[in-house]
């Protein structure tokens, strides 16, 4: 097979490349009004310095200093904590959704020989068909078909075929996977499974009634 690394047309659509990283961006955006408005607030304020006697509570006799502050809630520490617990939750979303924009952005897929290179949010896996573990699966929900591959060396991968609102993967890009699948050598307990497999993706790539399905 040639080195020329193919890159293969299938991943995200357009549409979720949009939609993701603004999602992000309004999510920041309200996170930080939010977090704004709630420290100008008044009720934030009082809470956190107490009701206004408390401002008076030095000149109260010295047997009431130590009951009359708990008492009003002139403490404030435990609003700081509410408060930095609430920006930490805000903080774990944001962290999500902005993992998930960089995936969608970065994913990248490349047949280069008979190693396939799926490139994720930070760091970028390589499984070798010709010798890997394949099978065919699909999605309950949808049905989407994935390819599912187990190599010793890098673990375990799905490569979807098509993703949510785009269509199955060209014809010539099947036909690659099915040839870097049959290209090379591995356990005879794998060989009919992978010749199975490579079969599934020639029929998805010849056979239009095979791809209207899938």
């Amino acid at each position: 097979m040639s080195a020329t690394p193919l890159r293969l047309r299938v991943g995200p659509s357009i549409r979720a490349k949009i939609i993701a990283p603004a999602g992000t961006l309004l999510i920041v955006l309200q996170q930080a009004v939010y977090a704004i408005m709630l420290v100008r607030s008044s009720s934030f304020q009082e809470s956190l310095h107490g009701p206004l006697i408390c401002d008076y509570l030095p000149d109260a006799s010295a047997s009431g200093q130590g009951e009359i502050p708990d008492y009003l809630g002139c403490d404030g520490s435990f609003v700081l904590i509410l408060f930095v617990g609430i920006v930490m939750l805000d903080l774990i979303s944001v962290i999500a959704m902005a993992y998930l924009s960089v995936r969608v952005l970065r994913y990248r897929v490349e047949l280069c020989g008979t190693v396939l290179v799926m490139q994720g949010a930070l760091k970028a896996k390589r499984f070798d068909l010709s010798s890997a573990e394949v099978d065919m699966d699909a999605l309950t929900i949808r049905r989407i078909p994935y390819l599912r591959i187990y190599d010793p060396a890098s673990g375990r991968g799905r490569l979807f075929l098509r993703d949510v609102g785009t269509p199955l993967m060209p014809p010539g890009d099947l036909l690659a996977l099915a040839e870097a699948i049959e290209s090379g050598r591995r356990p005879e307990t794998f060989v009919e499974q992978a010749t199975r497999t490579a079969t599934t993706l020639r029929r998805l790539a010849t056979d239009p009634v095979a791809r209207l399905s899938a």
